[in-house]
């Protein structure tokens, strides 16, 4: 159909961009990374699912890191080359963490942030599949992802 300068034109919504999000995890590396797009956010997922320990790195979108803290901050633990880990996130209601259908059958869900351990319910692990698309929802929304079930902690 040809556009005619009678008719209005249909505007398209922008195409949905991918905002840099910055990962903090290591304590030897105080600036963090800053993962410009989807496929680094996925690499680095992966890199930490490689990682021997059970590792949480801080995510935070760039735009929300002019305020400190930021509004909502969300963490996610994976490692041990296993393909489920925890997710945590603090926002103005709390701090919630993940929550699956059934109980892992761990006996302890730990996960190192910065040389300090944390500790989350035996129900917190979730499939790696679920996190990724939480973190990507994130990305986009700035919200706590609404793909997880969350349990508040504190």
């Amino acid at each position: 159909m040809a556009y005619r300068a009678d008719q209005p034109r249909k505007r398209r919504p922008p195409p949905l961009s991918v905002t840099a999000l910055h990962v903090w995890y290591d304590v030897t590396n105080r600036d963090g990374e800053v993962l410009e797009d989807g496929p680094a956010i996925d690499a680095f997922l992966d890199r930490l699912v490689a990682d021997e320990g059970a590792t949480m790195a801080s995510l935070v979108r760039s735009e929300d890191t002019t305020v400190w803290p930021p509004t909502l901050d969300l963490l996610v633990g994976l490692g041990g080359d296993l393909d489920v880990g925890v997710m945590q996130c603090g926002d103005h209601d709390g701090v919630w963490c993940s929550s699956a259908p059934q109980d892992s059958g761990w006996d302890i869900v730990a996960y190192d942030y910065m040389g300090t351990g944390h500790d989350f319910p035996t129900n917190a692990v979730i499939p790696l599949a679920q996190i990724r698309a939480a973190v990507h929802e994130y990305v986009t929304t700035g919200k706590r992802p609404e793909t997880v079930v969350w349990q508040k902690l504190r």
